[in-house]
């Protein structure tokens, strides 16, 4: 699909409302793209009683573009997950960007303003939504590993006292039809173990945040001979 430049997305920011309980169009949202997840993939997802009722910092590792989508579709629907983006978002499908539009999901940020965007952050934690962050920066390049994390993740966590919920997503790099992806789930990693100074208590935080999401990276063990709607799939959105 072609790619397009869109519009600052401000006017979606969730700033009002009700971020913990979702609506009409997000259960109808789920149910048909959950199905059809479902007849082109084949979907595992294990660790579901992992997932706390409580706003959680879901930190996953990212491989291709249905990353988001399992995570939305396949976590309990509440309290609600928001995605971050850019403030200005350029070169996105329409597709994309009318769901983004359509379910309200995506919180608006600008790299220019770090401390506002940790008080925008902060206040939908606050609020009772829940937050997915993709914590290596980066679109990842080969299944099964994980490239070095960045802190914000961390920095976030203790600065709103939120866990984190470390998710691993397998098979998502190189699709086909009725390829599995799975999503493993880790146990919620609390910021009031770790002590110290600020810069000792974020370097620890980040450490063990990148050994529990490398333990639930086993890695795409299916090399099919024939892998259909290999291109298509791969490279819809």
């Amino acid at each position: 699909m072609a790619e397009a430049t869109i519009a600052p997305i401000d006017d979606i920011h969730p700033q009002t409302g009700d971020l913990v309980h979702a609506g009409g169009v997000v259960w109808l949202f789920r149910i048909i793209v959950r199905t059809l997840f479902k007849i082109f993939f084949r979907i595992r997802v294990h660790g579901l009683t992992n997932v706390p009722d409580r706003p959680v910092i879901i930190c996953a590792n990212h491989l291709g573009w249905t990353d988001p989508f399992l995570i939305l579709l396949f976590l309990p629907v509440e309290p609600r997950i928001y995605i971050l983006g850019e403030r200005q978002v350029a070169h996105i499908s329409r597709f994309r960007n009318a769901v983004v539009r359509t379910l309200q999901v995506m919180v608006p940020l600008d790299r220019d303003k770090p401390r506002e965007a940790l008080r925008v952050m902060s206040d939908v934690l606050a609020r009772g939504g829940s937050l997915l962050i993709f914590p290596e920066g980066k679109l990842g390049t080969e299944e099964g590993t994980l490239q070095p994390l960045q802190s914000g993740a961390s920095h976030l966590s203790l600065h709103a006292g939120s866990p984190i919920l470390p998710v691993g997503l397998t098979g998502t790099r190189d699709l086909w039809f009725r390829h599995t992806l799975t999503v493993q789930i880790g146990k919620p990693i609390d910021p009031a173990q770790f002590t110290g100074d600020l810069r000792t208590r974020l370097t620890t935080f980040t450490w063990h945040l990148d050994g529990e999401m490398r333990a639930l990276l086993p890695g795409d063990t299916q090399h099919p001979r024939v892998k259909l709607l290999n291109r298509w799939l791969t490279n819809l959105f």
